[in-house]
């Protein structure tokens, strides 16, 4: 499955996209951008064709759970502050934020909903438009705490 809706999300500050890792292969933003990549532990990398926009990649692997148990591997706290860090270096040049993880439905779209209420203190459009995982959702707003 790709993402529910694909189209970019724009804010007062910076604009998001939410997509899928079939969405990713597709992906050419004519601004300049950064990506934040989710996949599932040990599955291969998402591919992105090369832009002269992008202004970088942070590749994450944890499962779309909300609850822990053995055998899934969740975000954690350090994931969550890379995050931030990697936005942070990033803020000043970027317009658009990519977050992106399989379906495209989920994982990024928790992503996206905290840094969209971190930065820009909305975030109800990724819960009109997406499911949203709440522990990714918690664990990132966690982080961005920090930095108020």
């Amino acid at each position: 499955m790709d993402s529910i809706y694909r189209e970019v999300i724009e804010g007062p500050v910076v604009s998001f996209q939410v997509i899928g890792r079939a969405g990713a292969m597709r992906l050419l933003p004519s601004v300049p951008h950064i990506i934040i990549s989710i996949t599932e532990p040990r599955a291969p990398e998402a591919r992105y064709p090369e832009s002269p926009h992008r202004l970088g990649i942070l590749r994450l692997q944890f499962h779309d759970a909300e609850v822990p148990l053995p055998d899934r591997a969740l975000l954690t706290p350090e994931d969550a502050r890379a995050i931030v860090e990697f936005v942070k270096r990033h803020l000043g040049e970027a317009r658009l934020i990519v977050c992106q993880c399989e379906g495209g439905v989920s994982r990024s779209a928790g992503v996206a909903a905290a840094l969209s209420r971190w930065l820009q203190n909305d975030d109800a459009p990724f819960f009109r438009y997406y499911q949203p995982n709440r522990h990714v959702y918690r664990t990132l707003l966690d982080a961005t705490m920090a930095e108020k």
